[in-house]
């Protein structure tokens, strides 16, 4: 009880914050299939989100520049969405780096960026 009363011992809350994690990478048919997951651990409701990405292969070389609309996310809420890239395996792809973030309505750009947390579950690592 006292650990508690002091603080001693426990963590303190996680800042609330825009997560998207790349979940799935899948291959076939002369293309690359990303599945990302968002969480919205904001009180904001997002009406639009859109990312410019870099898919880097393993030498960090530029593969593909693309500009991804997650559209809609809900405060509190989650999402899946997934993006196919043609002519890419996905294999090839060693690294997505999140270039830039906007529009993110009704944030600024900048507030959502600072807002943002990455992470993968896939070989890709994901960087902002």
């Amino acid at each position: 009880m006292l650990a508690l009363i002091l603080g001693v011992g426990v963590s303190p809350l996680a800042a609330e914050s825009l997560s998207i994690r790349l979940d799935q990478a899948n291959s076939g048919a002369d293309q690359c299939q990303l599945v990302f997951v968002l969480e919205n651990e904001l009180d904001t409701e997002f009406e639009q989100i859109q990312a410019e990405i870099v898919l880097l292969n393993q030498d960090s070389r530029v593969l593909r520049l693309s500009l991804l609309d997650f559209q809609s996310l809900p405060a509190q809420g989650l999402r899946v969405r997934s993006f196919n890239f043609s002519g890419l395996e996905c294999g090839d792809v060693g690294r997505v780096l999140f270039n830039a973030m906007g529009p993110c309505t009704p944030l600024a750009s900048a507030a959502c960026t600072s807002a943002l947390e990455v992470s993968s579950t896939t070989d890709i690592e994901v960087l902002k």
